[in-house]
């Protein structure tokens, strides 16, 4: 039956659907081809009660070591941008540098910020992603959603958002799709200077060589949680194979075989070595998945 909705996966690993590679596995991993099986899908597996978790990259999770025995749904074919004037379609499963690559193709700027963020559009609406003042908010209309087995449009003003967080977190409704209205532009060779910035500076600073899932915690107000986790003295701390970035200490980097038991571990010991030296608890950017 699940077949009538995707390609579908039985005992899958995950280790290719979370940027940290842990190696967990799930029953049924489904790529769904488009929105409407997405959501026959969703009331399909609700109507059944089998649990399911939808990902796109897996860019800012922390998935279980444990074995899911749900569905995975990958967003991965749900990959479609269309672009009419200066409004942008995008759905859900499209990688976030190559939808800003496509809008600077057509001099359209507003998203050139976000060019060196991994992930997909619609983890990125989720977490609200952003560089520094900018965020990828800033210049949305509409967020598409699957709310109670239903698709519907929320209007900018309808979504609330705040820095690396949104309304989405604490509610369950699927992200499908985001409409953005940006700014023509005469000339891109000011948005492709700025990419190329920021994807050098991403180079230099970030351990991209290494499996990782971003930064680990948000920046406390007027300050930096990477600084505050160097002063801390703890860039190179590892717990066997999960390690502090020497790179960048707001980083935790797999260095072969780091489990999620690992990972997690490693943040309890950063947030607790902060609050007693610090007395500032950081909050945690990145989201720890659990199959319960």
């Amino acid at each position: 039956m699940l077949n009538n909705y995707g390609e579908v996966i039985n005992d899958a690993s995950l280790k290719e659907y979370n940027t940290y590679r842990i190696d967990t596995k799930c029953k049924y991993l489904i790529k769904v081809t488009n929105v409407s099986n997405l959501v026959e899908l969703i009331n399909y597996l609700n109507d059944n009660n089998i649990k399911y978790l939808v990902l796109g990259k897996g860019s800012n999770v922390i998935l279980p070591d444990t074995p899911f025995n749900g569905a995975v749904i990958s967003l991965e074919k749900l990959n479609k941008i269309t672009i009419e004037g200066n409004k942008v379609i995008c759905e859900a499963g499209v990688n976030l540098v190559e939808l800003v690559n496509k809008v600077i193709n057509h001099n359209l700027s507003g998203l050139e910020y976000l060019g060196g963020i991994p992930g997909t559009l619609g983890g990125a609406l989720y977490g609200n992603a952003g560089v520094k003042e900018h965020c990828i908010y800033d210049h949305i209309l509409s967020v598409d959603v699957i709310r109670c087995g239903k698709l519907i449009t929320l209007d900018k003003k309808d979504i609330i958002y705040s820095y690396r967080n949104s309304m989405f977190k604490d509610q369950k409704d699927l992200i499908i799709s985001g409409t953005f209205l940006l700014k023509k532009e005469l000339d891109n060779q000011e948005l492709l200077q700025i990419i190329k910035e920021e994807r050098l500076k991403r180079q230099n600073t970030q351990p991209l060589e290494y499996p990782n899932a971003g930064s680990v915690f948000k920046n406390p107000v007027n300050n930096y949680a990477g600084k505050l986790i160097e002063e801390c003295q703890l860039k190179g701390y590892n717990i066997n194979d999960a390690y502090v970035s020497l790179k960048h200490a707001n980083f935790i980097i797999n260095k072969g075989h780091a489990t999620s038991k690992d990972i997690k571990e490693l943040i309890s010991y950063i947030q607790d070595k902060v609050y007693k030296e610090k007395n500032i608890l950081l909050e945690l950017e990145q989201i720890i998945i659990d199959w319960d």
